[in-house]
């Protein structure tokens, strides 16, 4: 396994893409051409982790220079261009839908069943199981306080939920809440359902903050994910977990996790773009098959800052080529993609998602298809 340089956002900033010669496997020399890759702290960006401690981007031609950081650092970063290519979280993918279409999002990541609604036993939800209803759920949620992060995926979990549950629900009884502008969401509704009674009060808090905000009883319920959530549902005395993707939605409701390329670097670098899709779908593969090792893996390249025994490897559907394949040929991949795009406008930056970039526009599947067939 190599030994990865890290670098902060600040020291990317100030570097090019560059070329550079390394020692290949037999000992002779070839050209290894940069690639600054973002990756988020957690085990979601797990295979660009892998690409890079076992070596996949190098067996390709890629130098990788990972850069860790926040979602909104992160696709800030992607759409200024002083990173190239970034793992996306679902919670800043409005960047995707953008009328200047800086980015463009390159490859789903995995199909995640991570987010969770989770009730305190002292709050409004305190009589609800995972079993209850969508409309047994609704009907705590009114008058409640609900805390996650608004700018990560629990957002498009949260707005899933919500489409759900309110399907369920006559006029005058569907819930809604604010959004971080004041505005009233879902958009559509009646002004029957907007009405104080139905209301969720949602706070947006940083998912780190909700252990100790959830235990001093500030929220009735909170949106998290692992490792946070992890930590709330062992403690059942207190929380109980009542509503997850794979519980309470639809199977193709699915937002995926999703990669994302400077547009403007793939025109410029589109060798280079398919040797790193070819090294991102090898890491893919070994995240598939060896979970437990990924981890490791994550660890070793944030030097020590994700420790593998905090990373849980069951949350989600770790998709390796041959499922990829499958998504694109069968049009699922592009179905996930449109629920991405809906969740945005469902959610704080509906008016950052322009008419004009639909699914289909947004998304370019042919790179990862064609790494998908070299290497299923």
């Amino acid at each position: 396994m190599k030994k990865i340089k890290l670098l902060s956002l600040v020291t990317v900033a100030v570097l090019g893409a560059s070329a550079l010669v390394a020692c290949g496997p037999q000992g002779g020399e070839e050209e290894l051409t940069t690639v600054r890759i973002g990756l988020h702290e957690n085990f979601g960006a797990g295979a660009g982790y892998s690409a890079i401690n076992q070596g996949f981007f190098e067996e390709e031609g890629i130098k990788a220079e990972p850069i860790l950081g926040g979602g909104p650092q992160l696709a800030a970063s992607v759409v200024e261009g002083t990173i190239d290519v970034s793992f996306m979280g679902n919670g800043v993918a409005w960047n995707y839908f953008g009328e200047n279409e800086e980015i463009k999002l390159i490859a789903l990541d995995n199909l995640t069943d991570d987010d969770r609604l989770i009730a305190s036993k002292a709050g409004k939800g305190k009589d609800l199981t995972i079993n209850s209803t969508l409309t047994e759920i609704a009907t705590a949620l009114k008058g409640s306080k609900l805390a996650f992060d608004a700018t990560k995926t629990p957002a498009a979990f949260w707005s899933s939920l919500v489409a759900a549950m309110n399907g369920e629900l006559v006029e005058g009884q569907k819930v809604w809440y604010e959004g971080q502008n004041g505005e009233k969401l879902p958009t559509g509704l009646t002004d029957a359902d907007y009405v104080a009674a139905n209301q969720v009060t949602v706070i947006n808090t940083s998912d780190a903050n909700l252990t100790t905000s959830m235990q001093s009883g500030e929220y009735d319920f909170c949106i998290s994910f692992s490792p946070v959530a992890t930590t709330l549902e062992k403690d059942t005395e207190h929380f109980t977990v009542v509503a997850k993707t794979s519980t309470h939605l639809e199977a193709d409701s699915y937002t995926p996790s999703t990669w994302a390329v400077n547009a403007k670097w793939l025109a410029s670098n589109e060798e280079t773009f398919k040797k790193f899709m070819r090294g991102l779908v090898k890491g893919m593969n070994f995240r598939n098959a060896n979970p437990e090792e990924c981890t490791k893996d994550v660890e070793a390249v944030s030097a020590g800052k994700v420790l593998a025994s905090s990373l849980d490897t069951t949350i989600a559907q770790w998709l390796n080529a041959e499922q990829q394949l499958e998504i694109i040929n069968n049009g699922d991949a592009l179905k996930y993609v449109e629920n991405i795009r809906n969740s945005q406008l469902a959610g704080d930056n509906a008016g950052k998602v322009s008419d004009k970039v639909t699914a289909e526009k947004a998304a370019d599947f042919s790179y990862l298809k064609e790494a998908c067939e070299a290497l299923k």
